[in-house]
């Protein structure tokens, strides 16, 4: 049998979405740069992920959004994981420009400066990565935005470490996870993957 001989599956049609047809789970970060004039932007990013397992860190977007022609000019850019309870910030950071450039829902969003590059970071949230531009990848509909992070904070409800089990740090620290196209989630419980013996990264 063939995948599209399975009666469970819905093949889907060349010119369908994949990602519009299911969901999928996907981290919500708030990727923060600085305007031409000096002032904050912040915007919610979904399709974002560490680039490797060390100090690299990539997003999408596109050269007609601030967010990548602020990186293009400074060359710098923070990434915040905020809090479930914090989706609202998410929802105020996505909201449209004015007529005249100006984002005036940022003002409701409290916001720290980063320490190694000239980027706002969301105040509060669990964790932040702070980052220098590396290379922008060009695909059909998106550009990869990967970044070298110079800075990296951890907040210390969140921080893992031998001292406290995953249960209690999920529980104190909910994961925020945004479920493609429009629904999010809080991950409060999980449990330990069965990795076979030997298993290596």
């Amino acid at each position: 049998m063939t995948l599209s001989n399975d009666p469970d599956l819905v093949t889907l049609q060349p010119d369908q979405l994949f990602f519009e047809t299911l969901y999928t789970a996907a981290p919500l970060v708030i990727v923060g740069t600085r305007d031409e004039d000096g002032s904050d932007d912040l915007a919610p990013k979904h399709m974002a992920i560490p680039l490797g397992w060390a100090d690299q860190f990539g997003f999408i977007c596109t050269p007609e959004h601030g967010t990548y022609r602020n990186i293009e000019r400074t060359g710098a850019f923070t990434v915040s994981y905020p809090r479930p309870d914090d989706i609202l910030d998410a929802s105020l950071a996505a909201a449209p420009r004015t007529a005249e450039g100006d984002k005036p829902s940022l003002t409701e969003i409290d916001t720290v400066d980063a320490d190694a590059v000239d980027a706002p970071a969301v105040a509060g949230a669990y964790g932040v990565l702070e980052c220098e531009l590396d290379r922008i990848v060009a695909f059909d509909d998106g550009e990869l935005v990967a970044g070298t992070v110079v800075g990296k904070h951890v907040h210390t409800d969140a921080y893992r470490s031998d001292d406290v089990e995953p249960e209690t740090l999920l529980e104190q620290a909910p994961v925020l996870a945004h479920l493609y196209p429009d629904r999010f989630a809080s991950i409060n419980e999980s449990q330990a993957f069965p990795f076979p013996e030997g298993f290596e990264r």
